[in-house]
């Protein structure tokens, strides 16, 4: 258990320097610019993430849970996915370049050509974090990400120094991650990481029949959290996307704290449920319960104080986006189930009905942004994430229930659902006067429901030993 908390706090701080150096950017930009500019620097790197998730393609979650049932075959493992990298990262560049010649403006068609130099390299880095979370070496991703952001935010300050403007920033941006990818190099050589000699054709289609499900799963995810940027950008227009973005920021954020969990529990599901299908069940309902209980406070937070955040953050310029990041606070509890149950169903090898999952959701949130952004404004977008990963969180809940273990109805199912949603729904329904009171009386109710129904003494006792597989070793 020790270790694993030491992987997970490797995970978090290497998974929040992004945002969080990506944050200072977009501080300096909005104080310096203005919501417009920031407006088109957001929409052209959620563009860039888009085909970047492209490239990668989602092979990390399938490397990570081969390297860890099948240490002996590392070595095939990784040619295979280097194979596949330097495939998926030329084609995702080519779509890449031509969507931008014939989709964008102008005005940022270089600096969408400068950041087409990114997405190959990035296909490469997720081989490295796969092997590096497969062998329990978290730790190592975190150096990767120190390095590549605090290279970033150097080049960034210089840009605005010289007067590069939004071009000086993307050329800082592909030179970090080529740093990125060198770094890696080096510390796979460390780690004692096998060779696997050149990439083949033949390798990288072979393991692309594989990867296909986790691809689209990957690429479809990523497209769910970046479009509703996009539809702002075409329905309200740069303006609206800068106040939007800056929202949106805050809440990626706390969004990594989730995900950063599950990259540190993912290679234990997968180690567990071929030891232990109970066990396995047990170990992903726990994780489960601990990220809620340890998310919801940072989403009462933002209830609660978005004007304060965004006016500190930003200035008073955006506290129109206040709403909007109340809102989108609400949704943090869901994906941190989205997160547990997604990952644990691919790593029991059901990542088809995962994928089926994601679709629907995927097809909602497009649908609710488009009806909600005419009626409601920016506050639409934060709605239609709400309804759509509701979806996803009602999907992926069923699915477990019937191929996994029973999700059994009670009193604290239902004690469990009130704990969550009793404290949020009182944060948000508070007057501005009253919400600091409210965030206490939130914060008391959670604790209360969380010690009564959501964690057991029990539960922490069977899931120690769930996430106890037998250590990995590393064939050369």
């Amino acid at each position: 258990m020790r270790s694993l908390l030491a992987n997970g706090i490797s995970m978090l701080a290497a998974r929040v320097l992004v945002p969080v150096f990506s944050f200072a950017i977009n501080v300096g930009i909005a104080r310096a610019y203005g919501a417009a500019t920031l407006g088109v620097y957001i929409h052209l790197l959620a563009l860039l993430l888009i085909f970047q998730a492209a490239a990668s393609a989602g092979m990390n979650l399938l490397l990570t849970r081969e390297l860890a049932t099948r240490p002996e075959e590392s070595a095939a493992h990784l040619g295979s996915g280097r194979s596949f990298a330097l495939l998926s990262g030329s084609v995702a560049t080519l779509a890449f370049l031509a969507y931008s010649a014939f989709l964008l403006p102008e005005d940022r068609l270089l600096s969408a050509a400068v950041l087409s130099l990114t997405i190959l390299p990035s296909a490469w880095i997720a081989t490295q974090e796969a092997f590096f979370m497969a062998t329990r070496t978290h730790h190592r991703i975190t150096v990767v990400s120190l390095a590549e952001n605090a290279l970033k935010l150097a080049l960034a300050v210089a840009a605005y120094l010289l007067g590069a403007g939004i071009l000086g920033l993307c050329a800082g941006i592909a030179a970090a991650r080529f740093l990125a990818l060198g770094a890696g190099f080096v510390l796979m050589r460390r780690a004692g990481a096998p060779r696997t000699g050149r990439p083949t054709l033949a390798g990288a289609l072979a393991f692309g029949r594989t990867v296909a499900p986790f691809a689209v799963l990957f690429a479809l995810s990523m497209l769910y959290f970046r479009v509703d940027v996009l539809l702002v950008e075409a329905l309200r227009g740069e303006g609206d996307t800068g106040t939007y973005g800056a929202a949106l920021t805050l809440y990626s954020v706390v969004l990594l704290l989730p995900e950063s969990a599950m990259g540190a529990v993912y290679p234990r599901l997968a180690s567990s449920f071929r030891a232990s299908a109970e066990g396995y069940a047990e170990a992903t309902l726990l994780s489960l319960r601990l990220l809620v209980v340890g998310i919801v406070p940072l989403s009462l937070f933002l209830v609660c104080f978005a004007d304060r955040v965004l006016g500190l953050a930003y200035g008073e310029r955006f506290l129109s986006s206040a709403t909007t990041l109340r809102l989108l606070a609400v949704s943090l509890p869901l994906h941190a189930v989205n997160g547990v149950l997604g990952q644990a169903l691919q790593a029991a090898r059901l990542q088809g009905a995962m994928l089926r999952i994601v679709v629907l959701g995927l097809a909602t949130h497009v649908v609710a942004n488009v009806v909600l952004l005419s009626r409601l404004g920016i506050e639409g977008a934060a709605a239609a994430l709400f309804l759509s990963s509701s979806v996803v969180a009602l999907g992926a809940a069923r699915c477990f229930h019937r191929n996994v273990a029973p999700i059994k109805p009670g009193a604290r199912l239902f004690g469990s659902l009130a704990t969550i949603g009793g404290p949020l729904v009182l944060a948000l329904l508070a007057p501005p006067i009253w919400r600091p009171a409210a965030f206490a009386v939130s914060l008391l109710a959670l604790s209360a429901g969380a010690i009564s129904f959501l964690l057991r003494r029990s539960d922490l006792d069977r899931v120690v030993q769930a996430f106890r597989p037998p250590k990995l070793t590393v064939a050369s």
